[in-house]
């Protein structure tokens, strides 16, 4: 089984998070993609985020357009601050054990993985797919990051592996990069427009926006 895994906050889930992804899902043969909603982020403010439980809900209603993807609930479960090293050890061991894994993150978070917890550790354990927008160029942001990670292992530096695809020095792990069309949507935008009344028509399933506003979320209420 190839699983790929994707975390964020959600707040709210949209189209920007979901077609990307498919077409990561599309070039790199993924059986299913876990869309895991973080219970409280590590690296955000908890400011204009919406309750944990109807983050969850949208995404669960978010993908019903889509076959392939899951809604994961592990990190809400779990509740409290969320490490991706720990929730990609906790899903390896159990339900997702013998599955080839895909970590999915875009390019510019990728560059800052020295400031995840155990980033080496991340490199070990599963497979990146890294996505790629615009002119980003893969080779670029694996030299910052190759950079930055000489502060946790000297040693640290990647080999290419053929065209956008590498492999830590000590890992048997691949980092592949994908480009991606994006789209001109965030969930900061979205907010904005939901306090604002103005339409979310192509931002987000309808569903999604249907809970939005029966629950007045982002301060939007009937």
């Amino acid at each position: 089984m190839r699983t790929g895994i994707l975390g964020g906050t959600f707040n709210p889930i949209h189209y920007g998070h979901l077609r990307p992804v498919d077409e990561v899902r599309e070039a790199l043969h993924l059986d299913q993609v876990r869309f895991v909603p973080l219970s409280l982020p590590a690296h955000k403010s908890s400011d204009d985020i919406a309750p944990a439980l109807d983050r969850l809900e949208m995404v669960q209603v978010a993908l019903g357009e889509f076959p392939h993807f899951v809604c994961d609930p592990i990190e809400i479960k779990r509740g409290g601050i969320s490490y991706t090293v720990d929730t990609l050890a906790e899903m390896s061991e159990s339900y997702c054990r013998g599955h080839d894994l895909f970590f999915i993150i875009g390019a510019d978070a990728f560059s800052l993985l020295d400031s995840w917890r155990e980033p080496l550790r991340l490199l070990k354990m599963v497979n990146f797919a890294v996505t790629l927008r615009g002119e980003q160029n893969s080779g670029e942001v694996m030299t910052r990051v190759e950079d930055m990670l000489k502060g946790f292992d000297k040693r640290a530096h990647f080999k290419s592996l053929g065209e956008n695809r590498f492999q830590y020095h000590d890992s048997e792990r691949v980092i592949n990069f994908i480009s991606v069309n994006t789209l001109n949507i965030s969930a900061t935008m979205i907010r904005e427009s939901i306090r604002s009344r103005y339409p979310l028509q192509n931002l987000l399933p309808l569903p999604v926006e249907g809970i939005i506003i029966r629950r007045g979320l982002y301060g939007r209420g009937e």
